[in-house]
């Protein structure tokens, strides 16, 4: 039986996230270069308008680069206190949600596969009556050639080949199937994956925005950079509550379809009628799309806690980007 969610590639995701704290120090030295020369720069262009009269004696704007400094010198300790919220706090507490709801997933799942796996066996065992529901024209005489009665010969064969639809249908069933949950895996990591990739930029290029919020003309650089951390930081733990919330959803669809099977194999006439239908699997289905659809909103969901352009625009740039440069390259 297959998984639903792999469980160690939600660990990998997890474990890649943590280790980003590796890297974080590969551009402290050159951002603390940067940052001394547009001190500089600032305390020069502040000298100056005082000198000049076109500014007042204020002391709280010199005290502002030296607290953006102390930032950057200790740059491992504010990621550390950054993730005390988001890790720590946010995303613990969902994913316990989420490892509750897998395990409850994963008992459903195992308990339709028994079944599925009785009504493959009870198939075969009953290709013959199988044979009488969908052969519409019954016949009811010999059928003779060359003074030779084949007739046993012919149900023999229309058995087979009723036995080979029914299984050619659970085989295309099960391929559709595997497409599926396929997709519903992609979507369900997306967001876990976008998480390592934009907290590990932010946290390996952020020293850069802190350093240029000392000039003027970018003296929000270092707010939208906490805001984009933040939306980027929760992406897991928004993650795992949309992911728990679809299993919800996939749960209800999984135990229709059991009530189904359970029944299905106690009345006999339900039986043939079930494995003669090609729509037997279509909740499930539904409910791996409606899950799939709502994974792909998880960035577009984290920028409502803490309103920033964050991850849902840099994915929403990347994907028109992408879709423009494919559309010349057709040209």
């Amino acid at each position: 039986m297959r998984e639903l969610i792999d469980r160690n590639m939600m660990s990998l995701l997890d474990g890649l996230f943590l280790s980003m704290r590796d890297y974080m120090d590969v551009f402290i030295a050159d951002a603390q270069a940067l940052m001394a020369i547009f001190m500089l720069l600032y305390f020069g262009l502040k000298a100056f308008g005082m000198i000049a009269g076109d500014e007042r004696w204020d002391i709280m704007p010199l005290l502002r680069p030296f607290a953006l400094a102390f930032v950057v010198i200790y740059w491992g300790q504010f990621i550390d206190l950054f993730n005390v919220l988001t890790d720590n706090v946010i995303n613990e507490t969902s994913q316990s949600l989420f490892n509750d709801r897998i395990d409850q997933i994963d008992a459903v799942m195992l308990q339709r596969h028994e079944l599925l796996q009785k009504v493959a066996e009870e198939l075969i065992a009953r290709s013959a009556e199988i044979e009488e529901v969908q052969n519409i024209q019954q016949e009811n005489k010999s059928v003779e050639i060359m003074g030779v009665d084949i007739s046993s010969l012919f149900d023999g064969l229309k058995g087979y080949y009723i036995l080979i639809m029914s299984k050619l249908k659970y085989w295309l069933i099960n391929v559709v199937e595997y497409v599926m949950v396929a997709i519903f895996q992609a979507c369900a990591y997306i967001p876990f994956f976008l998480q390592v990739i934009f907290s590990g930029l932010l946290v390996v290029l952020g020293p850069f925005s802190f350093a240029f919020s000392i000039l003027p003309v970018f003296r929000n650089e270092y707010a939208h950079w906490i805001a984009r951390y933040f939306s980027a930081a929760i992406l897991g733990g928004i993650g795992y509550i949309v992911l728990s919330l679809a299993l919800v959803v996939l749960q209800y669809g999984l135990e229709r379809e059991i009530e189904v099977l359970q029944y299905v194999m106690q009345d006999e006439a339900a039986f043939l009628v079930y494995v003669t239908q090609s729509d037997t699997s279509t909740l499930f289905l539904a409910s791996l799309a409606l899950g799939a659809f709502a994974m792909l909103t998880v960035p577009i969901i984290s920028t409502w806690v803490l309103h920033t352009y964050g991850v849902g625009a840099a994915v929403s740039t990347l994907t028109r980007a992408s879709l423009s440069a494919g559309s010349h390259m057709t040209k």
